[in-house]
């Protein structure tokens, strides 16, 4: 490939530049104050490579943020190194492109599927996966390379979520397995709630199962009376929100352990423990062990807390938690 640095200097007037990425840029999902702060105070200090276009227009090779950043400024043209003759072939002006960003700054993963998107017109996939996708810090695998090449058929909006992290990559996967429409509103939900990494495998787990086990599709799920009311509470926050959902779907998902739970949570809110102790289990039920926490402020008032427990009679009653956890079974 030949040396991006012996294209043409030319200045180039900003409205000839086409608009959007076009067929060679890997931008998505950035924000321009910080870079059109530097612009304003240093200029552009290493020049776009551009080449000419069917429409006697320029294609941005590299530099495509800072070709936005100058339009934000209200620039009118920038002085640029035109490839057009020096990269003749699409492919070179592409891989310009890729191998001036790949060593200066890290992709997010809609960049990556714009990457992986634009070699496959000129790379096989076998080329792709040796060659391109180690550059990415992505397995060397063509269900790898498939999967990121779905990402670039999602919603606007999910995309954006994708390239903030707002949604994780395992997230999207388990999401593949449902079919579109339910995408849809399973997508809908996680950001409308806002869930984090954790809660979203939560969730999608909770309203997977809830509808094979009561044979009812994702909508009928998500629609049901109590969830609906949830997610419209006008009186809660949006984690208030979150836990809120997550909750009633995992009572749903589980209602033999969340009845075992109320009633070991019963059995120990009708003890009458001293001030200043408190009663912990695990609240799914699977470790074996209470733990019991006394704070006091020297040991007369820690005797007399193990005095008033051990008059107790009521502790007696706390249950096995095991055998708690074996009922809901």
């Amino acid at each position: 490939m030949r040396d991006s640095g012996t294209g043409e200097g030319r200045w180039v007037e900003l409205d000839e530049v086409a608009q959007g990425p076009g067929p060679y840029t890997m931008s998505y999902g950035f924000t321009l104050e910080v870079l059109c702060e530097s612009v304003a105070k240093a200029g552009v200090l290493n020049p776009p490579l551009v080449s000419r276009n069917e429409k006697g227009g320029w294609d941005v090779v590299s530099g495509y943020r800072r070709i936005l950043a100058l339009k934000a400024l209200a620039q009118s043209r920038v002085f640029c190194r035109d490839v057009s003759s020096a990269m003749p072939s699409a492919a070179e002006r592409l891989l310009a492109g890729f191998y001036e960003n790949v060593a200066t700054r890290k992709f997010n993963d809609i960049e990556k599927a714009m990457i992986l998107e634009r070699l496959q017109k000129f790379f096989s996939n076998e080329e792709i996966c040796a060659s391109f996708m180690p550059l990415l810090s992505l397995p060397c695998h063509e269900g790898t390379l498939k999967f990121y090449l779905r990402l670039l058929n999602l919603e606007e909006n999910i995309r954006q979520a994708v390239a903030k992290e707002t949604i994780s990559l395992r997230t999207l996967k388990a999401l593949f397995e449902f079919d579109h429409a339910s995408q849809r509103l399973l997508l809908q939900d996680i950001l409308r709630l806002r869930l984090n990494l954790n809660q979203q495998t939560k969730f999608l787990d909770f309203v997977r199962d809830i509808a094979l086990r009561e044979h009812r599709s994702i909508r009928e799920v998500l629609s049901e009376r109590r969830f609906v009311e949830v997610m419209e509470n006008p009186l809660t926050n949006d984690p208030q929100k979150a836990n809120a959902a997550l909750e009633l779907l995992r009572l749903r998902r589980y209602p033999r352990l969340s009845q075992a739970q109320r009633a070991v949570q019963s059995k120990i809110s009708a003890i009458a423990l001293p001030p200043g102790v408190t009663l912990y289990h695990d609240p799914f039920l699977e470790a074996p062990k209470y733990r019991l926490e006394i704070c006091f402020s020297n040991g007369e008032d820690l005797i007399q807390s193990i005095k008033k427990l051990h008059s107790l009679d009521e502790l007696k009653t706390i249950p096995d938690l095991w055998q708690a956890h074996e009922s809901q079974n």
